[in-house]
């Protein structure tokens, strides 16, 4: 017998959920989040915070670093 309608909705729930917390926006905002109150956090926290932020920081110059070379082939009309 297949799943019944709360089965499948609780599945369905769990996929968008998932989806959402690896979304780059939301992920950028709850670290955002956790900067603004890092007076409150351990020593250790605030590490683990801090490689996080430069982790995410280092995701954002890999991406600029490709825009840029894609901007650079359109101008010049190189495929």
């Amino acid at each position: 017998m297949g799943l019944s309608n709360a089965e499948r909705q609780r599945r369905w729930r769990a996929k968008r959920e998932a989806l959402a917390r690896s979304h780059p926006d939301v992920v950028e905002r709850a670290l955002l989040q956790q900067a603004e109150r890092c007076k409150r956090l351990s020593d250790q926290e605030r590490a683990a915070l801090a490689d996080r932020l430069a982790d995410l920081a280092m995701r954002h110059q890999w991406r600029a670093t490709k825009f840029a070379a894609m901007a650079s082939k359109v101008r010049t009309g190189e495929r």
